[in-house]
């Protein structure tokens, strides 16, 4: 929704991740400064990638499964803010179980090659996966306490997504606009019309299985219908594995609330069947 704003500039790549993977950041500076360079530097710019939000650099190409980070480097508030000492930071939060289970999608849907078996469940994977970090991305106190010591309070604006994203983004956008110097009277079209259409479980699961046959059956027109009929839904996510993530995320929400300075009923951490 800062896209199309008149106000604002913004590269044509949205998740760059030059702080948030080691790999990446050793690509140099110039690297990530050219993703901008041909934008209009009168203008509000700026990028999205969700990594930043994490605190220590990890290394995504480390050839065993585990999450391992780059010790050599400051952490990833520590890289931005002395980089960008001006910047101002947006920050999303969404409840902690259904953003888990959202991820957890996201990595089957990109697991082309597959080797992770749909079959093993959320739990199973993030507990075997903790690359993918499924699990540690949730854990908001921890990280918000990191940033908060690097980023002066008027310079970091964080929304929690069901209620000023979902509910009320009239309400939202104005101020977004306002902590950006934006033109607080801009109003884009359909603000709640979904930007992306996510695959349903049962395309996942036949693209696992497809590929083993052949990449190029998974990536026939029969997985579309798949997206059209998701008759596997009910199995993607089980009980146990809401109850392993509500149990890892529930205890931080009172302490979140505090950190936040605002009540977040709004998040069930799965104590309702979605």
């Amino acid at each position: 929704m800062l896209e199309p704003h008149p106000g604002t500039d913004l590269p044509e790549k949205k998740e760059i991740h030059f702080f948030g993977g080691s790999e990446n950041y050793r690509k140099g500076k110039q690297w990530y400064y050219n993703h901008f360079a041909a934008l209009d530097s009168s203008k509000v710019i700026g990028e999205a990638s969700t990594t930043y939000l994490y605190d220590a650099v990890p290394f995504w190409h480390n050839p065993s499964d585990l999450l391992e980070v780059d010790h050599s480097l400051p952490t990833i508030p520590e890289l931005i803010t002395t980089e960008l000492p001006d910047i101002k930071i947006l920050v999303i939060l969404r409840d902690p179980v259904w953003r888990a289970v959202s991820a957890y999608k996201h990595w089957m849907r990109k697991n082309r090659t597959g080797t992770i078996s749909p079959r093993l469940g959320l739990k199973k994977t993030a507990i075997r996966y903790p690359k993918m970090r499924i699990l540690e991305c949730g854990f908001y106190t921890r990280y918000l306490k990191l940033w908060k010591e690097f980023v002066d309070p008027e310079r970091m604006l964080v929304l929690v997504f069901e209620e000023d994203v979902v509910k009320s983004p009239e309400k939202t956008l104005p101020r977004v606009y306002d902590f950006l110097g934006l033109d607080m009277d801009f109003f884009p079209e359909n603000p709640s019309k979904p930007v992306h259409t996510a695959s349903t479980w049962t395309r996942i699961v036949f693209n696992h299985y497809a590929h083993i046959v052949s990449p190029r059956l998974a990536k026939s027109s029969l997985g579309n219908v798949f997206n059209r009929f998701d008759f596997l839904k009910s199995s993607a996510i089980t009980q146990e594995d809401i109850a392993f993530l509500r149990s890892a995320y529930l205890p931080e929400k009172t302490d979140l609330e505090t950190m936040l300075g605002r009540d977040i009923s709004s998040w069930n951490y799965g104590e309702l069947s979605r």
